[in-house]
């Protein structure tokens, strides 16, 4: 049987496992294992092909299926198994010029198509859970009242009012396109990244490691994002879809503005802490810290062509 073959089935069975893992013990491993099962989907796709990926992402999905759980497949397909198999096979996409010389798929694209589809995927999301904002706002409050406030008591043991449940589910149904959107495209990304660097270290991956401090997005994706902005001033769900496409493609310019961070910081040996500073903030200081990175990523058109090529005292790194 082909390599390839046996390589999808194992990496499909191997990201059902971790799949349904996620949801069978703690909530750590409910975090750690859900991030990582599409790993192995990336993996096959960007070490033996994409036909490799799209038989692991299947055999993934079927797994599940037949474990009985209908809407896990379902779930699993379009969010994880599907999206590391296709992100694959653009990374791997490529066309020779005249000249001989290989050009492949641009990574902004592929962040481009990323953000696209974790916006589509939350506005599912959203959608499954209510049709208007009052629907979804009700079914937290359900939500709620079978896990952090079960029998009318909050986290510390206090009761909690009506009126107090009811302004927290607002705030849920407000904040879920962004949680939704942002974890998705997290997934997404972190994953193919992670399997790259595996296949990278094995010498299966095909293409260069590309500069991932130089990624451009496509002219029109500052004008989708405007638009999700200006969309999100729209009363009821059209203002929750809207939201959920102006959180990843936010995303998106943040990973072009931490590439412009990390490509001015090159060559400093005050680097380390600069990028400390600026991913601890990331970390701690949301959403505000977001937003700026996001905004040096708008102003890439700007940096473009004034960075030198390795953009720091010492010059070029090794794609950082």
């Amino acid at each position: 049987m082909n390599t390839a073959i046996l390589i999808g089935i194992g990496a499909g069975f191997a990201s059902a496992v971790l799949y349904a893992s996620a949801w069978t013990g703690t909530a750590l491993g409910l975090f750690v294992l859900f991030f990582l099962s599409p790993m192995p989907v990336a993996i096959a796709g960007l070490g033996w092909g994409y036909r490799a990926g799209a038989l692991a992402a299947a055999v993934g999905c079927i797994a599940i299926l037949l474990s009985g759980g209908q809407w896990s497949g379902v779930i699993y397909l379009i969010a994880l198994g599907a999206p590391a198999a296709v992100f694959s096979y653009f990374a791997l996409l490529n066309r020779t010029d005249a000249d001989g010389t290989v050009e492949w798929y641009p990574i902004g694209r592929i962040i481009m198509w990323a953000s696209l589809w974790a916006g589509v995927t939350a506005a599912a999301g959203m959608l499954t859970l209510g049709t208007d904002f009052a629907s979804v706002k009700a079914t937290m409050v359900e939500m709620l009242d079978k896990s952090l406030f079960a029998d009318g008591q909050g986290p510390g043991g206090g009761a909690v009012t009506p009126e107090q449940k009811s302004t927290f589910a607002s705030l849920m149904t407000a904040f879920m396109p962004w949680a939704l959107a942002t974890t998705w495209f997290t997934v997404a990304m972190l994953n193919v990244w992670a399997a790259g660097r595996v296949t990278v270290q094995s010498g299966k991956l095909a293409r260069p490691w590309p500069d991932l401090s130089s990624i451009t997005l496509p002219p029109g994706m500052a004008l989708g994002f405007g638009a999700a902005v200006l969309g999100m001033m729209a009363p009821d769900m059209p203002g929750l879809i809207a939201s959920c496409f102006a959180s990843a493609l936010l995303f998106a310019f943040m990973l072009v503005g931490l590439g412009i961070l990390h490509r001015l910081s090159r060559g400093y040996s005050i680097r380390p802490f600069i990028l400390a500073f600026v991913y601890a903030g990331l970390l701690f200081m949301p959403p505000f810290s977001n937003l700026i990175v996001a905004m040096i990523g708008l102003a890439e058109p700007f940096f473009r062509g004034r960075l030198p090529p390795g953009a720091g005292p010492s010059g070029p790194s090794n794609g950082s």
